[in-house]
């Protein structure tokens, strides 16, 4: 990976995730505000709970971002009180009444040489502030915890894409290991080969127009959808579609140390309709046309697909591109495609003709085109 994905290769999941990936039967509740009075549904009456803000913060309860001993009837009022703080989502789980003497801590990295354990008896808020106290260790068999649960960790960050675990504070009660707080990172390449996936990253950011609506068209398809703002007065947006070679296309920027010419990243996959690709694209030229950029560029483009129709897709963008047409000639967006699957000739030729007729034709290619050739193209005319 090259400079624009150091920030993004590893991705922290939420708390809820990360234990559920960690612990089989996990009892707690993942919580949104959209979803509050259902989610407080499924709580036991006869339960107290703890609340935490579940959006990749640290040091939570030093900033007072967790409630302790929560009842049912107590939860809503609870989690209103987070949420005035700009939060949205949290998680709820059954309080373990312990002794501080009880927690641990771990954690386990993966390394070139294979993983990397830290191990301390003396766990809790104030780890940082007895570093003596942790152990480092290269090998799990040394690490004095069960080693049963230890096995499945290591099992579960093979399976799953997980580059980093951390247990803080961890209950050890004979073979039991209980997770009071987990925190993971994950290799976001491996996202669509593991069980988690763009819903469970943590994020605390406040989300972009266009993140919010295409998260919101991702959940309600059985394509996929995903968006990410890395730069709001960007000079360069992306539609692109298909993982690997969306990536590539994205990293050449990098190469070429324009990372920060990015507007955003993100792609569409798995066979979306017309009117979907429409919102999909409404939602990013929404965004490009917000960038304060003073040349800037489009650029749809990925690999040769299986089964995505590029035909249907670019219909979908054309539909999104004649409804923002005079904005988009207004502010001198030139656009840049290279694409190949299903229907090549005929979706290219079709965006062709009409980037030609509004003044918008930056390039288009097919499969034929090596995959860069698109984002240096753009590159140099926003550079230009």
């Amino acid at each position: 990976m090259v400079v624009l994905w150091i920030g993004m290769a590893r991705v922290k999941l939420t708390e809820y995730r990360a234990k559920s990936l960690l612990t089989s039967g996990y009892e707690g509740v993942s919580i949104q505000l959209s979803s509050l009075d259902g989610d407080i549904a499924s709580f036991n009456v006869k339960q107290k709970y703890i609340i935490k803000v579940d959006q990749g913060i640290k040091k939570r309860g030093k900033q007072g971002l967790v409630r302790l001993n929560v009842t049912k009837a107590g939860a809503k009022k609870a989690i209103k009180e987070l949420a005035e703080r700009g939060f949205d989502r949290f998680i709820a789980e059954p309080m373990l009444p312990h002794e501080d003497s009880e927690e641990q801590y771990l954690s386990i990295e993966r390394v070139r040489h294979g993983v990397r354990v830290l191990h301390s008896p003396s766990g809790g808020v104030d780890i940082e502030e007895n570093p003596e106290a942790v152990k480092s260790y290269r090998d799990i068999q040394q690490v004095p915890l069960p080693q049963k649960f230890l096995k499945h960790v290591v099992e579960v960050m093979d399976r799953e894409h997980l580059s980093f675990i951390e247990i803080n504070p961890l209950v050890v009660r004979g073979e039991e290991c209980i997770l009071l707080d987990a925190a993971v990172l994950a290799d976001s390449a491996g996202m669509g080969h593991a069980s988690w996936g763009e819903g469970d990253i943590a994020d605390h950011r406040q989300q972009s127009e266009a993140e919010a609506a295409i998260a919101e068209l991702n959940e309600g398809s059985p394509a996929s959808f995903s968006f990410r703002t890395l730069n709001p007065d960007g000079s360069i947006w992306l539609l692109l579609s298909g993982g690997g070679a969306s990536i590539t296309i994205a990293d050449e920027a990098a190469n070429r140390g324009k990372a920060d010419l990015i507007g955003n990243y993100g792609e569409y996959s798995g066979g979306p309709t017309s009117e979907e690709t429409q919102l999909y694209t409404e939602a990013v030229l929404g965004q490009t046309l917000r960038s304060t950029a003073t040349k800037k560029a489009v650029v749809i483009a990925g690999g040769v697909a299986n089964f995505t129709d590029v035909k249907k897709t670019f219909k979908g963008i054309i539909a999104a591109f004649e409804k923002n047409i005079e904005a988009l000639k207004e502010a001198g967006i030139k656009v840049f495609v290279r694409r190949g699957g299903p229907n090549e000739a005929e979706g290219l030729s079709m965006m062709e003709d009409f980037l030609r007729r509004h003044g918008l034709f930056g390039s288009v290619h097919g499969s034929q085109a090596i995959l860069t050739t698109v984002i240096d193209e753009a590159l140099g005319h926003v550079d230009a």
